[in-house]
């Protein structure tokens, strides 16, 4: 059986579409942002300790999170200006990034939630406590991958709604004659009965 994914009008169900995922757009880039100046900081901080302070593990995960992180700020950089220019080759991009990344996040989240039960199996903690860190960490999971599904779909509905406002040729072979038709939104002034 086969089902339609959804196509979202509004953003959040109040804001436009478009203006909604550039509000995102610039949240998560304000966000990376200020975690890669961050990581930068502790990675310089870390390059440039002394040798008895100087762990290669902590340069090398570091390293990696500055890289990662480096890497979703060129992105929702471009997401931003994809948004702005209307440019689907761009918000696909950043589709295919969020498609990868909500994959990542689930994969982390579990074996991160694993990793909380198996500590707290080790270790002789009060099982009311333990209770309430992995709700905690499970509603936080599940909370950060339905954000990100919901907006893979807002970025998907944008890329629909772009791709059916183009430019449509057709051709009539009989004469070799083309025609072409610009898409636009068209209202009707109901005072006048003219179109707009």
């Amino acid at each position: 059986m086969r089902t339609e994914l959804p196509t979202c009008r509004r953003c959040c169900f109040c804001l436009p579409l478009r203006y909604g995922l550039l509000s995102w757009g610039y949240f998560r880039f304000v966000i990376s942002g200020m975690f890669l100046v961050g990581l930068t900081i502790g990675f310089v901080g870390l390059v440039t300790a002394e040798d008895s302070y100087r762990e290669l593990g902590s340069i090398i995960v570091v390293g990696i999170l500055l890289l990662s992180t480096l890497t979703d700020f060129v992105l929702n950089f471009l997401f931003i200006l994809g948004g702005h220019k209307k440019d689907v080759r761009l918000l696909k991009s950043y589709y295919v990034y969020s498609i990868v990344l909500c994959v990542l996040t689930i994969l982390l989240g579990t074996t991160s939630s694993v990793h909380t039960v198996m500590i707290f199996k080790m270790t002789s903690f009060d099982l009311s406590f333990f209770f309430w860190v992995i709700l905690a960490d499970m509603a936080s999971f599940i909370a950060q991958v339905l954000i990100q599904i919901y907006f893979l779909l807002l970025v998907r509905s944008e890329i629909i709604k772009l791709r059916s406002n183009c430019e449509f040729r057709f051709v009539n072979l009989a004469s070799e004659g083309e025609c072409t038709l610009k898409c636009t939104e068209i209202g009707l002034n109901n005072e006048e009965g003219r179109i707009q």
